[in-house]
């Protein structure tokens, strides 16, 4: 499945549209090419007149690409920092050996880094959909299957959200769940950019389940290549024990089948025994459909002004002691 994910083709977070949606957003970003590495670099502002770099899930590299290719592609990006006043560049590669991104300088994301949150996450579930539906409904727990005929039983109804106010029921959904505590979403300008950007490609559906003509959940997934992401939800305080949750990620599953994926991306789960962790809850549902669990090697940064890079991790330290 690893593999899967890696491929350019299947990487909707190097793809134009991604580009697209981030400039909805206001942010430049560059598709900076060497011989068989390519990565879609953003640009992010830091402080005052700094700003960083950042390739999500990227950059990505052929079966090919050689130790060499990726140093020419980073003198690239090198160049273009120092024109645009990047202090740092920040990559999440699915496949890339640590010890050979060490060798370029860089270091793997620390606690007090700067902007230390992990963008994206460091395991995720993905579910292996090339299996027929009857294999892929006998895999999940029980419970599961009988939540997702529950919700049918009960009235549940799933449409695809296609006009402008779909989006916006979306957003209204987030922020009840953000009421509810543990979970802090986005602006509604990042959703509708992303829906603006991806769903006229044909790359991201919106998902919403009714009950008697009210919207209960929602959520976002995008299908590039091979691969569907679950990228966000958002439901409602009211009506829970309908299941609509579980009717939203069937449908999902369902379309990814018809457009021939062979995976699904949960997008992001708790580590394996962390109770405590503020994914959990999620993850205990996520896991309840079954799949495979995959870790990645996280975000590492590589410094161009090390002087100030290390100055804002000091910052930053400084900052999370003070929190506490």
């Amino acid at each position: 499945m690893l593999k899967l994910l890696s491929l350019k083709s299947n990487n909707v977070f190097q793809s134009d549209g991604w580009a697209d949606f981030q400039a909805g957003l206001k942010r430049k970003s560059w598709v900076v090419k060497g011989d068989n590495v390519q990565g879609l670099v953003l640009k992010y502002p830091l402080y005052k007149d700094k700003y960083y770099f950042y390739s999500p899930r990227g950059p990505v590299m052929t079966k090919n690409a050689k130790l060499q290719d990726l140093k020419l592609f980073l003198r690239k990006v090198e160049a273009l920092a120092k024109e645009e006043n990047a202090v740092f560049y920040r990559i999440e590669p699915y496949i890339l050996d640590q010890a050979d991104i060490y060798k370029f300088g860089f270091r793997k994301m620390a606690k007090h880094a700067p902007l230390s949150a992990q963008f994206s996450p460091e395991n995720t579930l993905v579910l292996d959909i090339s299996r027929p539906e009857a294999k892929i409904l006998a895999e999940m727990k029980p419970k599961w299957r009988y939540n997702i005929n529950l919700a049918n039983r009960k009235g549940i109804k799933v449409r695809e959200g296609k006009k402008a106010e779909d989006i916006k029921i979306f957003y209204e959904l987030t922020k009840e769940m953000e009421k509810r505590g543990g979970y802090q979403g986005h602006e509604f300008s990042y959703y509708k950019e992303m829906y603006n950007a991806l769903a006229k490609r044909d790359v991201l559906k919106l998902f919403i389940a009714d009950y008697e003509g009210k919207p209960l959940a929602a959520i976002l997934v995008s299908y590039f290549g091979q691969v569907a992401t679950y990228l966000h939800g958002a439901s409602s305080n009211e009506k829970r024990e309908l299941m609509p949750t579980y009717a939203l990620q069937w449908t999902a599953i369902q379309e990814a089948k018809k457009r021939h994926c062979h995976a699904y991306d949960f997008w992001g789960v708790a580590p394996k025994g962390a109770e405590n962790h503020s994914w959990a809850g999620i993850s205990r549902f996520k896991r309840g459909f079954a799949g495979e669990e995959i870790s990645f090697g996280g975000a590492y940064d590589l410094a161009f002004d090390k002087k100030y890079y290390n100055l804002l991790k000091t910052a930053n330290k400084f900052r999370k002691l003070i929190k506490k």
